[in-house]
């Protein structure tokens, strides 16, 4: 039996992760919403006016700890579904969309420095 490419598996489980637990999270009530048009492209023409004055856009937090807070929570609860049932279960029972128009996952440096192998990045390189 040959062996698995490791990098499609975890490609495809990633994306699978990046879509289910992440972007269909509470993320999603944070990035509803009218965003700002910039005519300078770089948005420091773009202000938001407070009882307290104005703050410019690239100066201004745009999600509260609160917000922040219950975003953690969700994507928490959403991945450790997802990784119970996966590593109980093996891979969902039907075929689950995923999206097309995102680009291709690669491995992420600080992350893979947390394992030995991991710290050549030419080693593992590949893309899928």
């Amino acid at each position: 039996m040959p062996a698995p490419d490791l990098h499609h598996t975890a490609a495809h489980v990633a994306t699978m992760l990046a879509f289910y637990c992440v972007r269909n999270s509470s993320l999603e009530d944070l990035h509803a919403g009218i965003f700002p048009s910039s005519q300078t492209g770089d948005y420091t023409d773009v202000k938001v006016v407070s009882p307290y004055g104005e703050i410019a856009w690239n100066r201004l937090g745009r999600i509260s700890d609160e917000e922040m807070q219950r975003l953690s929570e969700d994507v928490v609860n959403r991945l450790y579904t997802f990784l119970f049932y996966l590593l109980t279960s093996g891979e969902p029972d039907r075929g689950l969309p995923l999206p097309t128009q995102w680009s291709p996952p690669h491995l992420e440096a600080s992350i893979a420095a947390m394992w030995p192998e991991g710290r050549d990045p030419a080693r593992n390189a590949k893309h899928v």
